[in-house]
């Protein structure tokens, strides 16, 4: 791309992180965001208050919630560690009655009726052990050495091998000894002795089968609002709950018991389910071994709370109602006569100097308004005597330029012809008339400040056949092709065809053989580069030094050369980016950029 096409897009996105850059300082600092600011100040510890009002009414209401349930949970987890150690206490001292023990050591000795007796107490003491605790479902002593067991139920039954080993095997880390089989939970009661001489020797042991419904039916006694629940969590983690409840939901409770990194003591916690959000307190019982959560919905926390939402809703409503009824006056009367401004000086940026603000009210901003339109129209006068002048005298001074450039140029073309002539060198002369021509109708032919850049191209390799005719045995024209890119480019007349005449008088001049002379084009993101470079003598590094600061924005000079109009002609014409710059050749003569931004 060719870089005066890029320079509108560059100035766009300057402009728009310009206006952006503005908006974010007119926000800032602009009397509508003070006024709103302060107002919000003022407001905001009255709302503040209240909202604090309502959490506090919340919160007493949530805390008092969870001291009844944590109080309830306590309560039965407590009741029913009780009922556990009397059944297990009762379960022990079974254990040693005189009956049960005759049986497992000495029923080989004993005469039938005294089997039968013993047989016969046994199961009254079991009975009466089952009838002492709503808990208990049934009682069962293991007699292994008699192969029997006896019930408090059904009385006496051949031994169950597999039920007899898991008793005698099994382990949990519940003080209560609870364990599960089968579906059902028992409190065992064994001697402390080594599992396998327990085996071994056929000791007896005595359980007691716990009522899950009659659990479950305990468990409803516990307080519970519309949508809540209480579960127990056994020691297999399997739960125990309230009959018709929602096993999904218990699941999920379980499933958040299990998740806590500490179950132990009481505490209370948060689980989803179905999208809904249930709060739960929660006590574990070491010596069961077995945790009891009661849960409710989380908005039975705040159900009494009502009262205070309404009043908080109404509060909240009036509140916004002021602050926007405040924010849109304070917009009419303040922020839409300071936008109304604004926007007529943004177009005033633009170059529209014919805007005009009305304003119906006397106030201040109709002040300001009245001196902003009368300074607006003295601006439209003094266009036509100052910026108008200043464009007309620069539009002189670029024609000024190029007629200095034009005689000189003459000169030279018609001394090389003068010297053909005189050298009868008439072919020469045929085919230089005819490349003079081709220059002279560029010249005369096109008025026009600025030319196509393929145009100017053109007729500077025009000039350099001319000069090649002349110099033929003395140095070789290196001319690269224009790139198609840049052909319709337009430029102002006559900013190569000089530097190539300096190249020829003043880089080229001593040179007997061997001269050359190339020129090159570079094309880039950040515009085109033309590249003129000869392999004249080496200049000293203080000469190219000079050169440039000749050509810096605002650099006096004592008479300005042609090469001082390309670079002034370029810049008013691409911007301070373009313009020559002077280098030591790679062939070791001068290099000349000239920059097209």
């Amino acid at each position: 791309m060719y870089g005066y096409r890029q320079a509108p897009a560059t100035l766009v996105g300057t402009k728009g992180d310009n206006i952006l850059e503005s908006a974010l300082i007119f926000w800032r600092k602009s009397i509508f965001t003070r006024l709103m600011l302060t107002f919000l100040l003022i407001v905001s510890p009255l709302y503040l208050v209240a909202f604090l009002i309502y959490n506090w009414g919340i919160g007493s209401v949530k805390e008092e919630l969870e001291r009844t349930m944590k109080s309830q949970v306590a309560f039965f987890t407590s009741n029913l560690n009780t009922e556990v150690q009397r059944i297990n206490s009762l379960l022990y001292n079974t254990l040693y009655d005189s009956n049960l023990t005759d049986l497992a050591d000495t029923v080989t000795k004993m005469s039938d009726y005294e089997i039968y007796r013993s047989i016969n107490n046994l199961q009254q003491r079991l009975l009466v052990l089952k009838n002492s605790n709503l808990y208990v479902k049934d009682v069962t002593a293991y007699i292994p050495s008699a192969e029997m067991f006896v019930t408090s139920n059904e009385g006496v039954g051949n031994v169950d091998p597999d039920a007899l080993a898991f008793f005698n095997r099994a382990s949990t880390n519940s003080k209560s000894q609870l364990l599960q089989y089968r579906g059902d939970f028992y409190l065992r009661a064994l001697l402390p002795l080594d599992m396998r001489y327990r085996m071994e020797k056929k000791v007896h042991l005595l359980t007691a089968t716990l009522s899950i419904d009659r659990i479950r039916a305990s468990l409803g006694q516990l307080d519970t609002r519309p949508g809540g629940g209480t579960a127990l969590l056994l020691p297999d983690r399997s739960l125990v709950g309230l009959p018709g409840a929602d096993e999904q939901l218990a699941a999920a409770l379980g499933a958040a018991l299990q998740a806590l990194p500490d179950l132990s003591g009481s505490g209370s916690l948060t689980f989803a389910q179905d999208g809904q959000n249930y709060f739960a307190v929660y006590e574990t019982s070491s010596y069961l071994g077995a945790t009891l959560a009661v849960y409710v919905h989380q908005e039975a926390l705040t159900e009494k709370a009502d009262r205070f939402k309404g009043l908080f809703l109404v509060y909240s409503m009036a509140a916004v109602l002021i602050v926007f009824v405040y924010m849109l006056s304070a917009f009419k009367f303040v922020q839409q006569p300071m936008l109304k401004l604004i926007r007529a000086l943004r177009q005033m940026e633009k170059g529209n100097l014919n805007v005009e603000i009305t304003h119906r009210s006397e106030d201040e901003y109709g002040f300001v308004f009245t001196r902003f339109n009368g300074m607006v129209r003295n601006l439209n006068q003094l266009i036509d005597q100052v910026y108008k002048q200043q464009i007309l005298t620069q539009q002189a001074e670029l024609k000024q330029l190029q007629s200095q450039i034009n005689p000189h140029f003459l000169y030279n073309t018609y001394f090389v012809l003068y010297n053909m002539a005189m050298s009868e060198d008439y072919d020469n002369v045929k085919q230089f008339t005819r490349q003079l021509g081709t220059y002279f109708q560029f010249i005369t032919r096109n008025a026009a400040d600025d030319v196509p850049l393929k145009m100017e191209v053109e007729h500077a390799r025009t000039y350099c056949e001319i000069q090649s005719l002349r110099f033929w045995n003395r140095l070789a024209v290196d001319f690269g092709e224009l790139p198609a890119s840049c052909s319709d480019t337009l430029v102002p007349r006559l900013i190569l065809q000089p530097i190539l005449e300096n190249v020829f008088e003043h880089g080229l001049a001593d040179k007997k053989a061997d001269g050359l002379l190339t020129v090159a084009f570079d094309v880039s993101a950040a515009g085109l580069e033309i590249v003129v470079e000869d392999n004249g003598p080496l200049l000293p590094d203080s000469v190219i030094v000079q050169l440039n600061e000749k050509m810096l924005p605002g650099a006096s000079s004592s008479e300005t050369t042609a090469i001082v109009n390309i670079n002034r002609r370029l810049r008013l014409k691409f911007g301070d980016g373009s313009g020559l710059v002077f280098r030591h050749g790679a062939e070791g003569g001068l290099q000349v950029r000239i920059v097209i931004a």
